[in-house]
Parts: structure tokens; sequence; C-alpha cells
């Protein structure tokens, strides 16, 4: 998997100060990013772009590896260095097949001595297999890496969509939180080598 590195980019905030007043909380939601593709023809990899005033801001990536069912889900998060990771959810969901959803396990980066460590939470949801991270400790200034292994995939489902919410704060403005959403969508030869 590529490294994506954002530029630090200058958000403009505007904001009215008005002596005497208290700061008005700022929560701006993004739910129309721009879905890019990886260049590469032998990567399936896949990326969600938001932006804040026509600048480039976040980025929410997931690079699947088929052999040829899916067998890890790579999930990076980048983003701008005025701003700090809140929060992930992703909701990892097979369709066309029996129902049941994808058994996926965690790796990385949640490892090592560092503190604060992250908080996460892997579970089932109905047909989907959903993580949240709940507090990103010292990687909240960091792009992300996370790769789930994926344990059993659902018999016969050819198609993968991925939700994706991840809340932003920046820091030295009041309140100031972007929550982004967007899912991607991957399909595949569902075949089993077993398969007549």
């Amino acid at each position: 998997m590529r490294r994506r590195a954002l530029l630090a980019s200058a958000l403009t905030a505007a904001s009215a100060v008005t002596a005497g007043c208290s700061a008005v909380a700022s929560r701006t939601e993004h739910t129309n990013p721009v879905v890019h593709t990886s260049d590469n023809p032998r990567d399936d990899e896949r990326y969600l772009e938001f932006q804040q005033d026509n600048t480039e801001f976040a980025t929410v990536g997931v690079d699947p590896r088929f052999t040829p069912l899916p067998a890890h889900f790579h999930t990076w998060i980048s983003h701008t260095e005025d701003t700090e990771l809140q929060s992930l959810t992703q909701r990892f969901v097979a369709l066309g097949g029996d129902g049941t959803p994808p058994q996926l396990s965690l790796q990385g980066p949640f490892m090592g001595d560092s503190k604060p460590h992250p908080s996460v939470s892997l579970f089932r949801d109905g047909r989907a297999t959903v993580v949240e991270v709940h507090r990103f400790g010292e990687l909240a200034n960091e792009t992300v890496f996370i790769d789930f292994p994926v344990i059993q995939w659902p018999e016969s489902a050819p198609r993968l969509v991925v939700e994706s919410t991840v809340e932003l704060a920046q820091p030295g403005l009041l309140d100031r939180t972007h929550v982004l959403e967007g899912q991607l969508e991957f399909e595949f030869n569902a075949e089993t080598e077993g398969s007549d």
C-alpha cells in the first residue's frame, strides 16, 4: 500500500468574535466525497477524498487483497496537520451472499508501548462487521493504517461495501468538528477453488 502524504493546508475558518459573547460550537458534515481508484491496474485500492474550501484535507482509503476471495482489508486515513482524528466507524458488508457478515480480525497500528493506547471495538451488527475507534491516542495526529485480516468470507458473496464515518477536530478553534461520511464498493470473483 502506498502512503499518501497530505501537505498541511491552511483551512480558513470564518469566525465572528464578539466581546462578551461565548464561542458557538461548529460541526460540519461532509457527505459527498470524491471516489478515486488506484492508478496501478494491479491494485484494487479505492479512497474517498474530502475537501474544505476547495482544498483536500482528508482521505479515507481501503486497499483490499483478493486471493481470489478477500484476504485482507487495509484501511488508511490521512488528514491535514491542523486536524486530529477523534473517531472512526467502518461497516464492512458482504452483498449477494448468504446474508452473514464477514468475519474479520484486527492488526496494527494498535500495538506497541506508546500511550495512551487507542480504544477499539470490533463486533457484528446484522449483515455488517463493524469497527469503531473511540480514541486514537498519540496516533490522532498521524496518518493511520489498520489491517483487517479476513477470517471467513460469506459464501458466494461477490460484492463488498465499506461505509466509513470519520470525526476530525481542529484544535485551537473551539469545538470545531468535521464529520466525514462516504462508502466504497468492490466487486470480485466469489467462486472458491472448490466450487463446481
